[in-house]
């Protein structure tokens, strides 16, 4: 009977356990990507959205650390899954990144007169001494739109999210929508 209850309990702790390891797993992607170490973050993280399709922050660092590499065709495509919705093991801020000054873009003459609008998304690196790194264009709008939006988000001013009181470099997905009235 004891072995039973022994093994009963050996099945239902190891699912968590491995739950737990891939959690893990992002995170240690995560410190990777923040020591610089693209390639050991990139394997890392590569494997957690294999295992967890729906792991936003897994398949955003994995974007951003392809973007370091160079990789962009990978890092668009790795942050085109960023939509999936995943609020299982998010890290724990001390204080999330706080923006505090986003620049609106400029509609260009040809945009205007084509009538185009829509929605730019790109990836931003807020980086923990308050600097902007890349800024990559995820979904795209012709006429100049993009780049309007690329110039304005690097005006973008911000306090960096703070984690056990220290500033971290966070990567996010922002919006620029662009109207015609």
């Amino acid at each position: 009977m004891k072995e039973l209850i022994v093994t009963s309990l050996a099945l239902l702790l190891f699912p968590l356990m491995a739950f737990a390891q891939q959690a893990d797993d992002r995170d240690k992607g995560i410190e990777l990507y923040r020591q610089g170490e693209f390639q050991k973050a990139a394997d890392i993280l590569l494997k957690r959205t294999q295992v967890e399709e729906k792991d936003r922050l897994a398949w955003l660092y994995l974007g951003a650390s392809y973007v370091h590499l160079d990789k962009k065709d990978d890092a668009v495509k790795a942050f085109n899954k960023t939509d999936v919705v995943y609020s299982e093991n998010l890290p724990e801020y001390d204080s999330e990144l706080q923006i505090t000054s986003k620049p609106k873009p400029r509609y260009t003459k040809e945009a205007r007169s084509r009538n185009t609008s829509g929605t730019v998304r790109l990836a931003i690196e807020f980086k923990a001494g308050g600097t902007l790194g890349f800024v990559v264009p995820v979904r795209e709008l012709p006429h100049g739109l993009t780049d309007q939006a690329v110039e304005a988000a690097k005006g973008i001013k911000f306090k960096p999210a703070v984690i056990d009181g220290k500033p971290v470099t966070v990567v996010k997905i922002m919006s620029y929508t662009f109207t015609i009235f």
